[in-house]
């Protein structure tokens, strides 16, 4: 989890807490700084090739050994979509190209970063093949009955897209 506020970043004055804005807050009672807790950005990258979604086995936590979609954190300076070829490149040695935006939603980590605001992007595969980055013990194709079960059910929709399109 991201490290709390005891003291003001600004004036070093010790935080109070308060009502502001309709919210229990952390604030400074001396130059009125308000800790605001936001939720960290998230660019998640549904990458697909010949009806095959692209995945990454975590080599780091958190779910670490765990599939999943390649994903990392928006930086400083960069859009949700190039973070989600960054991250795809960094994760999986392969280029893409966004097709679409997928959704936006609320994820809860508890494990390390805690509340993520999550953009997830259909993103077709160029033609490299996959190999795991820094990150990732393995990464490979998944054809729709091998995709883990959790996928199934999250990639629905998408499914159901692809199958309607081969």
């Amino acid at each position: 989890m991201r490290p709390e506020y005891n003291f003001c970043p600004v004036c070093g004055t010790a935080l109070s807490s308060g009502l502001i804005e309709g919210r229990e807050r952390d604030f400074c009672p001396s130059c009125q700084f308000v800790n605001y807790k936001n939720p960290l950005p998230v660019a998640i990258a549904v990458t697909v090739k010949d009806g095959k979604f692209l995945l990454i086995k975590r080599g780091i936590p958190p779910r670490k050994g765990m599939w999943a979609t390649p994903s990392g954190f928006i930086e400083t300076g960069e859009t949700a979509e190039e973070a989600c070829l960054r991250e795809l490149k960094e994760e999986t040695g392969v280029s893409g190209r966004i097709i679409r935006l997928v959704g936006v939603s609320r994820m809860e980590d508890n494990e390390i970063y805690g509340d993520m605001l999550v953009v997830r992007y259909l993103v077709e595969a160029g033609d490299e093949e996959p190999v795991a980055g820094d990150e990732a013990e393995d990464v490979q194709f998944f054809a729709i009955d091998e995709l883990p079960d959790r996928y199934r059910v999250r990639f629905k929709d998408l499914i159901a897209e692809i199958e309607g399109t081969r």
